[in-house]
């Protein structure tokens, strides 16, 4: 416990000297309008979705993500609306994300479509007053209170804004692709806690993502690799993936994570536009913790409000 404890104290000292950045979670590539507003109206439909992350279970005060977003098209004025709510807990620390989305389509010759993307909204932080030190696991009558160094209960909220550039192509109808690039924090949200510790929690993250979708001649079977880089120029995380669409149904998949993580992941797209998956992460912190595991689940439902007669619902595969 004082092992876990020391962990957790460490996780939240070195973040608000040097930065936080935004969670990880094995649904990336299935969310992109969460880190990218020029993802906005994409899928030609009206889509939402929620992701749940429970990262390194077993783990007091372990890390915990939720995520909503949901999106549409305006084809009548070639945009994209978007909605993004994301909850993030992190030990003593959490964070709260609302960013509303809009996304003006340009069509790139074809069979080409771009997404330049603006996102605005706030982000709040904060900071739990249930801090047990490893020192007051010897110390009952011990107190956080006592230490005018460690930060009480509190919330602040910033301004924040986000940019970004979403592109998609279908070449034939064996080969497609997409391809990203987009900055969160513009604004580089600061917070000073009441404790006074002061420090940039949010700077500039920067991502890049790309992927290609390849059916097979049969037809039933679509590959579909991908690509999710995420940094701050101060670290970076990289993580790679390959997922097979079975008769436009059922999925799976297997992502790498540069750090050693590796996550499998499954699901299906019913017949009425209901989408689900789950996926199973594993992470190794080496000799000291062993290796623990992280579940995600994920849930997403599109539609249209066409007008066409005989066409009452939308069912997109393109980005599952």
């Amino acid at each position: 416990m004082k092992k876990l404890l020391n962990l957790a104290l460490l996780t939240f000292l070195l973040t608000t000297a040097y930065g936080q950045q935004d969670p990880q979670y094995s649904f990336n590539m299935f969310n992109h309008l969460a880190v990218n507003p020029g993802f906005a109206g994409a899928n030609g439909g009206i889509c939402v979705k929620g992701i749940y992350h429970n990262q390194w279970m077993g783990f007091d005060k372990s890390p915990a993500t939720m995520v909503f977003s949901g999106d549409m098209a305006l084809d009548n004025i070639n945009s994209g609306v978007g909605l993004n709510i994301l909850k993030d807990d992190n030990g003593f620390n959490s964070n709260f994300y609302l960013n509303g989305n809009y996304a003006y389509r340009l069509k790139i010759g074809d069979d080409g479509d771009l997404g330049l993307g603006l996102g605005i909204g706030m982000l709040q932080n904060s900071i739990s007053g249930e801090w047990k030190t490893p020192d007051m696991l010897n110390n009952p009558n011990g107190s956080a209170d006592d230490d005018p160094l460690v930060p009480k209960q509190e919330a602040h909220i910033s301004f924040d804004a986000n940019l970004g550039v979403f592109y998609h192509t279908t070449f034939d109808k064996y080969n497609e692709m997409y391809a990203g690039v987009s900055i969160t924090h513009l604004t580089q949200p600061k917070f000073t806690t009441d404790a006074g510790a002061e420090g940039n929690y949010f700077p500039r993250t920067y991502y890049f993502t790309g992927g290609y979708y390849y059916t097979l001649p049969n037809g039933l079977i679509q590959l579909r690799p991908s690509v999710f880089v995420k940094t701050d120029f101060v670290a970076a995380q990289t993580s790679i993936n390959l997922t097979a669409l079975y008769n436009q149904m059922f999925w799976g998949g297997m992502t790498y994570r540069f750090d050693n993580d590796i996550a499998i992941m499954a699901g299906a797209t019913l017949k009425n536009n209901i989408s689900f998956g789950v996926s199973y992460e594993i992470t190794s912190f080496g000799n000291d913790l062993g290796s623990v595991g992280s579940l995600g689940v994920m849930l997403k439902y599109c539609f249209s409000l066409s007008s066409s007669k005989g066409r009452t619902s939308y069912k997109s595969v393109r980005f599952l």
